[in-house]
């Protein structure tokens, strides 16, 4: 009896040791992942205090200007990303922090339409009187706006996979992620990074990749597209309202006005149906060139050389179309 009991204390200090070593093996871990985090975007970006506040931007390259607009649980990082992986080399990559966002706090009015009066002023601050605008997902809100108030200071739009409206049915409408996700599971960088860790696919669904594209995921895009969330406690104030204001479908806007040359990018496999979004905004749109990928999902998985093929190309011919524009007399106009 004595040595079952010596037996089970034995086992019992073991278990408990080994949960110890356990926790102390995931406690380091996490605090070192965390200081890679924010080692990532140390230095990377300024805070600079515009017309409509304080923004966080970061800059790289030189050439014309582009002002790359983040789409959900990004910032400045995210932005400067796809602006060298759509755009390359050859332009001045503008990438702020939409509200919420990493550096830039969220104001009173934290509206789409404030957000382009925001970004418009950093552009002033910037001394840019026009851009190249790119945005991807629900920075497209924002994006759009920018482009319909300000006409003047975009000279061409890029959306990809646009956040932009979409009819739906009561019942489409109905349902969406319960509020605590967003206001207390995202906000906490412990508990993201114990998501991350025991289930990374799902972080990596999150983020728009669907079930069919699971085995073309390498390591390298799974890292990437779950560096996004890090550090989720300086992102969640922004992922929440992107949430609540963006998905799963943005208010309505007077596309139709657009008065620059506008190119839409989707892929029909995307999970939130901007490939919907894509072809009903088209419909709507004057000149317009549309890139329907057969497959990528939302982040355009497999698909990067031709985004940015076919970006390049359509920024060129805009800028063709400048020229000639420039040096037309007096009323004449090109179209693309």
């Amino acid at each position: 009896m004595d040595a079952a009991k010596s037996a089970r204390r034995v086992l019992t200090a073991v278990s408990l040791g080994a949960c110890v070593a356990a926790a102390t093996a995931a406690g380091a871990a996490y605090r070192s992942d965390m200081r890679t985090a924010r080692a990532r975007l140390a230095g990377q970006s300024r805070r600079i205090l515009t017309a409509s506040g304080p923004a966080e931007v970061a800059e790289a390259g030189s050439g014309p200007p582009a002002l790359v607009v983040h789409g959900s649980a990004g910032g400045f990082d995210m932005g400067m990303q796809v602006g060298r992986d759509v755009l390359g080399d050859g332009y001045r990559i503008i990438a702020p922090s939409r509200f919420g966002y990493l550096g830039t706090p969220m104001p009173s009015d934290a509206s789409h339409a404030h957000q382009a009066a925001a970004f418009a002023s950093l552009l002033d601050t910037l001394d840019l009187p026009s851009v190249v605008v790119v945005a991807v997902s629900a920075g497209a809100q924002a994006a759009t706006q920018l482009a319909l108030r300000h006409p003047d200071r975009v000279q061409a739009l890029v959306l990809i996979t646009p956040a932009l409206y979409l009819p739906l049915s009561p019942e489409e409408l109905a349902g969406g992620p319960p509020s605590f996700i967003f206001d207390h599971l995202l906000a906490s960088d412990l508990l993201v990074w114990t998501l991350a860790r025991l289930a990374p696919k799902l972080l990596v669904r999150v983020a728009g990749v669907p079930r069919s594209l699971d085995d073309r995921v390498t390591a390298n895009d799974r890292e990437k597209l779950v560096d996004w969330f890090f550090p989720a406690s300086a992102r969640h104030v922004g992922l929440a309202h992107d949430i609540r204001t963006t998905t799963p479908v943005a208010p309505d806007l007077p596309i139709e006005q657009l008065q620059m040359p506008v190119m839409l990018v989707s892929a029909v496999d995307d999970p939130y149906r901007t490939a919907d979004v894509v072809r009903y905004s088209a419909e709507r749109l004057r000149t317009v060139r549309v890139l329907m990928c057969d497959s990528g999902g939302h982040v355009l998985l497999g698909q990067e050389a031709r985004v940015r093929r076919e970006v390049q190309d359509f920024l060129s011919a805009v800028e063709h179309d400048e020229k000639q524009e420039h040096h037309l007399p007096a009323g004449a106009r090109t179209g693309m």
